[in-house]
């Protein structure tokens, strides 16, 4: 009985800073997000395909690491991060100084259903692993058509349903959908769903199990 406990236990706090890293513990899991992550990050930006001087908007920038892939893909890019996690904050304007003085980068500490932008800012916004944990959905992506200027498009990376549910954290907190559902949260939010493309990712080893893992990425325009 304690063993099944202290494992759910493990489980929800592996789950909860997943959600918003903090303290010591956060600076760990953000390490650990990208090297889970480094693949959806290179598949959504071939899905994005960033073109010169696009404002471009990162929902859920973690540790920062991979401002840099962003930045080679052309010229002029203006790049803005929002991320609610102050440690995942803190630990991205130390690692992107240079962007951050050059005017090239900037990071906002927020969240989503409050985007500090103005209206019809950005030319694309994207975010990766971010939409299992909006706890109410439409607020999010009424901020981001807000702020996505005429014909701007937003682009969602996620796992599938069924490859998270493998993980046995994403009992707790975890939000996921279906193509259809997800179609129609975008669309009462007045965004207009345009295509999604899928990816199998290299085999993941969790608990020293081995999870062959299927991603997508939905992209909507306004």
């Amino acid at each position: 009985m304690f063993s099944k406990f202290f494992q759910r236990l493990k489980f929800k706090m592996m789950a909860k800073q997943l959600r918003r890293p903090s303290g010591a513990m956060g600076g760990k899991v953000g390490a650990m997000m990208n090297k889970a992550n480094e693949f959806l990050y290179d598949f959504t930006l071939e899905v994005l395909q960033p073109a010169s001087n696009d404002a471009i908007l990162e929902i859920g920038f973690g540790n920062g690491k991979f401002f840099d892939k962003i930045f080679s893909t052309a010229s002029g890019l203006q790049v803005t991060g929002l991320d609610f996690s102050e440690t995942m904050f803190k630990a991205a304007s130390e690692k992107n100084k240079k962007a951050l003085n050059e005017g090239r980068l900037t990071l906002q500490l927020g969240n989503s259903d409050h985007l500090p932008f103005p209206d019809n800012s950005f030319d694309k916004i994207f975010c990766i692993n971010v939409i299992y944990f909006w706890d109410k959905p439409a607020e999010h992506l009424k901020e981001i058509y807000r702020v996505l200027k005429p014909a701007g498009r937003f682009y969602a990376t996620v796992r599938t349903r069924e490859s998270m549910l493998q993980m046995p954290f994403t009992k707790y907190g975890f939000s996921f959908y279906d193509t259809n559902r997800w179609k129609e949260v975008l669309e009462e939010t007045g965004l207009r769903f345009i295509e999604e493309k899928t990816v199998d990712e290299p085999v993941i080893e969790f608990d020293d199990k081995k999870i062959v893992v299927q991603s997508l990425c939905s992209v909507a325009g306004k």
